[in-house]
């Protein structure tokens, strides 16, 4: 007696889950895929093993609720070309929603990694603050070495967390090297481009202040050149 497709399928994916269980590796060296193409091999790889339960739950269910009525039983191919189905169609919803989302508050959604945030303007407090803890290291660093601002963001004096930016992936401020106080229409640092077109600049005044996109892009200009 041979085994239906489903569970022969079922069975193979449990011996590749365990076959491929890292091993340990005492101070040798190891070569492997690069971080980026492991995280995308295991997302896919979830994704399978998703579709490859649902398609099984989808079987048990139906053919359990067609007994005594008078339609046909499914088995595991056409279980799993439903839930795809199912899977694609929902996959249309959610991007005609999002687009419709889009076009009714055009740019008041921002991009922060992987996902988006809603561009609240009640936000903007918060932000402001963080550049200003920002601002009060580098000034104290400054009045400790001549007026010079740090050449670059990774001294000691400074923690990391300060450079971090108030959103969910703690991103970076864009820091400018080499000024001093004396430059003081100069852009210090300014916030990721994950904020959207209006970001907050530390100048080299001490003053933050909201600019859009093409304001921050003439002030580069003004310094570095076209």
């Amino acid at each position: 007696m041979q085994m239906s497709r489903g569970p022969r399928l079922l069975s193979l994916l449990w011996l590749a889950s365990f076959a491929l269980v890292p091993a340990a590796h005492a101070g040798m060296t190891v070569y492997g895929l690069r971080d980026i193409y492991r995280l995308r091999f295991q997302e896919i790889s979830f994704f399978i093993f998703l579709l490859i339960i649902c398609s099984f739950l989808f079987k048990l269910i139906w053919n359990y609720a067609v007994t005594g009525f008078n339609l046909p039983r499914i088995n595991f191919r056409r279980a799993c070309s439903v839930v795809v189905l199912f899977g694609l169609l929902m996959l249309l919803i959610l991007t005609m929603i999002s687009g419709i989302r889009e076009v009714l508050t055009p740019g008041a959604w921002r991009r922060q990694g992987t996902s988006y945030r809603l561009n609240d303007p009640s936000q903007e407090p918060a932000r402001r603050r963080s550049l200003e803890h920002l601002r009060g290291s580098l000034f104290e660093y400054a009045r400790a070495h001549e007026g010079r601002f740090p050449a670059h963001d990774f001294v000691p004096e400074i923690p990391d967390k300060i450079w971090e930016s108030p959103d969910q992936g703690g991103s970076h401020y864009i820091y400018s090297g080499g000024l001093t106080t004396n430059d003081l229409g100069a852009m210090l640092a300014i916030e990721p481009l994950n904020f959207g077109d209006n970001r907050f600049v530390l100048l080299g005044s001490g003053e933050v202040k909201l600019l859009t996109g093409k304001e921050i892009q003439g002030k580069l200009l003004e310094r570095f050149g076209k």
